[in-house]
């Protein structure tokens, strides 16, 4: 298992939407080779909405990708990740098995002619590779369909690859799935397999491939200003009484809220249930002081001794299986009653034996000021293994902005309602260091509600099962983890029975 500490710094950042956990290493296709054309890095395990049983071995939800306008159902058990930004975002889908039976790359594609076809772009395809012919290498045409779907042309191809002889011989066959949205633009669907998979696995793809349907952009365009008008006017109404009936109770005599306790799993390729982590969270009214560990209250400011809603995340995560070296993360956020400032402090070490490492974030969202009507995001990380970098900056959208602290809590914040309701907003992504655009799907259900999110357009949507106050009582992580409710003293008879360190 491998962790990152951009990973570990979007800990808590969206009601325990992005937890910090890196998904375990995923092999190619058995035997295959990746063309240079494949990422090579592992899908980071998100289970499609559903992942249900069917008759005809697909997911029963669609997989939407709202920046490609279109959507598809995957094979029953895919996993989801995203690579990149906006127009060049691309996604990875895989099976989820070490090693999956095949990898899928989606990306959008822009002829250079004004005008083309999928015939035309697997023309030109098969004559550049086999225009470069490379020593003891055998290149073939496996299978070649044209048809249309909707009224859209769209084509198909399976090519086998050779390398090598002997021991280092390599095989693989890789795949493309192409439709036509535009004179000049397609949907790409790239396909790596086994040889040995090549059979079975070539008719269950293409069954998928052809539930894709493509979504009017204009109804697209409708749907994402009406969520975001949505999400602006649930922010608006956040006064101070609204954000304080979000704090936790407060213990007898006026002692701190106890924390909530959660167990952070993942299976692994066996079924088996492994340990990965635990996390606290605690709401409560402070100043902004307590969120930066290193100022003493005799040294606050007057801005420091304000008060707000404060959000602290501790989190202890295991980096190998014996807990031999641990990462401890504690986020403190903080924002303003009136949500006019937030401030956020988030530090992660990296412990094994006597050595640490320690890295840091520090965000500040300050209020207007002459020369800068607009109020400014400023992040800042220090991180021991890179050279320093100047803080990023952004202007704070003018609205459906999410503090830090907000979105931490938003599951206690949702409106009630029997229907199924859908919120955009703007916010500070960790994972991807960018403000961007996130929704939120909130959908009923008997004793509490179930909420989708998205952390930005380009993700997985990220499954969260809340109790009626909106306290997560089970998320399914996009990197295969498990975040369920617990207390502390079932964690810590959980850990002591498997040896793992508690202190």
């Amino acid at each position: 298992m491998t962790i990152t500490v951009h990973c570990i710094m979007s800990l808590a950042l969206s009601s325990l939407v992005s937890m910090g956990v890196a998904a375990p290493p995923t092999s190619p296709p058995k035997g295959a080779q990746r063309p240079d054309n494949q990422s090579s890095a592992p899908p980071a395990a998100k289970p499609s909405a559903a992942n249900a049983a069917t008759k005809d071995g697909l997911d029963a939800d669609f997989l939407d990708f709202e920046l490609l306008g279109m959507r598809f159902r995957p094979p029953t058990g895919s996993v989801m990740r995203a690579e990149g930004t906006g127009a060049t975002a691309t996604w990875i889908v895989s099976e989820r098995a070490d090693p999956p039976r095949f990898v899928l790359r989606i990306t959008r594609l822009v002829a250079s002619e004004a005008t083309s076809s999928p015939a035309k772009q697997i023309d030109a395809y098969v004559k550049s590779v086999s225009e470069r012919p490379a020593p003891n290498a055998v290149f073939a045409v496996r299978t070649r369909k044209e048809f249309e779907m909707g009224g859209r042309p769209a084509a198909i191809l399976y090519t086998s690859l050779r390398e090598g002889s002997g021991e280092d011989e390599i095989s693989a066959v890789q795949g493309y799935f192409i439709l036509q949205v535009a004179p000049n633009e397609f949907v790409v669907i790239s396909a790596l397999l086994a040889e040995s998979d090549y059979a079975s696995m070539s008719t269950l793809l293409e069954r998928s491939f052809r539930t894709m349907e493509v979504v009017d952009q204009r109804l697209l365009a409708k749907d994402r200003a009406a969520r975001m008008e949505r999400g602006d006017h649930l922010l608006k109404g956040l006064d101070e009484d609204a954000l304080r009936r979000a704090l936790d109770p407060v213990a007898s005599k006026g002692a701190l809220p106890a924390p909530h306790w959660f167990r952070i799993s993942r299976s692994d390729a066996n079924g088996e249930v492994q340990e990965v982590g635990y996390m606290t969270m605690v709401v409560i009214d402070a100043a902004q002081g307590v969120a930066n560990p290193d100022r003493r209250e005799n040294e606050w400011t007057k801005d420091e001794r304000e008060t707000g809603l404060l959000v602290r995340v501790q989190v202890r995560t295991l980096l190998d299986a014996a807990g031999t070296a641990v990462s401890d993360t504690d986020g403190r956020y903080w924002v303003r009653w009136d949500r006019g400032r937030e401030l956020w402090t988030v530090r992660t070490t990296m412990r094994k034996g006597k050595s640490n490492s320690t890295s840091s974030q520090l965000g500040i969202r300050t209020l207007p000021v002459p020369g800068s009507p607009r109020p400014m995001l400023e992040v800042s990380d220090v991180v021991p293994s890179a050279a320093a970098s100047a803080p990023r900056r952004w202007p704070v959208p003018a609205v459906g902005y999410l503090s830090q602290a907000e979105a931490l809590v938003l599951t206690r914040l949702f409106p009630k309602s029997d229907t199924p309701a859908e919120f955009g907003f703007y916010w500070f992504d960790a994972r991807s260091g960018r403000v961007a655009q996130r929704v939120d799907r909130v959908v009923p259900r008997t004793g509490g509600v179930t909420v989708f999110t998205q952390q930005t357009l380009e993700s997985p949507a990220i499954e969260q099962r809340l109790d009626s106050r909106g306290d997560v009582l089970r998320r399914t992580g996009d990197d295969g983890s498990i975040v369920e409710a617990t207390t502390g003293e079932a964690l810590l008879a959980l850990w002591k029975k498997k040896g793992l360190p508690i202190q």
